[in-house]
């Protein structure tokens, strides 16, 4: 899957534990046939936070990570890396365009994409129970990432009891890795 083209499909399967997230990264080709490429185990609480996708539950082989680059940060910013360090991407999320609906910027190699919540409307009801409730939304929520004005990259909450938020690559060249730390960051990341 590291050599795959666009357009492909991921799909990130989340598991709840009672001290850490784990997700299930797995690739789907165009004939439906799935392949489990990379797991990994989030920490609840943690200072900074960092995930790391192994290639195995054995965890001899790290596939990538995405790291927060400060402990205390209003925008977070984070840094997706393959197994060697190399930086394949810089996620920031977009304070000021974020008080209506998520907005991230993801620099690839000097290429600026932008990922938004794709209903204004459901964004704003979104935070209004959040603000009122302690429950968490239930609805899904959908990111759309453009490159200028094409869909580079979308990812979609699926219903279901568990998260599983179902990412296609549309166009261009983005690394299965940083469309994977792309759906992360919209699940972990957003607080819900």
């Amino acid at each position: 899957m590291t050599t795959a083209a666009p357009p492909y499909v991921l799909e990130l399967r989340q598991r709840f534990t009672p001290l850490q997230n784990r997700y299930d990264l797995v690739g789907i080709d165009s004939a439906g046939q799935e392949t489990v490429l990379a797991y990994a185990e989030q920490k609840r609480f943690a200072l900074k936070e960092k995930v790391t996708f192994w290639t195995g539950d054995d965890r001899s082989q790290v596939a990538f990570t995405l790291a927060a680059r400060n402990m205390f940060e209003i925008a977070g910013t984070y840094d997706v890396a393959a197994a060697d360090g190399t930086v394949l991407a810089t996620i920031a999320k977009d304070v000021m365009s974020s008080l209506t609906r998520s907005t991230y910027t993801v620099d690839v190699g000097g290429r600026r994409i932008v990922g938004k919540e794709r209903s204004a409307v459901q964004a704003l009801l979104r935070r209004a129970v959040e603000m009122f409730s302690d429950f968490p939304w239930f609805l899904p929520i959908h990111f759309d990432f453009t490159d200028e004005q094409t869909v580079v990259l979308t990812i979609e909450r699926q219903m279901k009891l568990k998260d599983v938020y179902r990412i296609a690559v549309t166009e261009g060249s983005l690394d299965w890795r940083v469309a994977a730390a792309l759906a992360v960051t919209v699940d972990a990341f957003m607080n819900r």
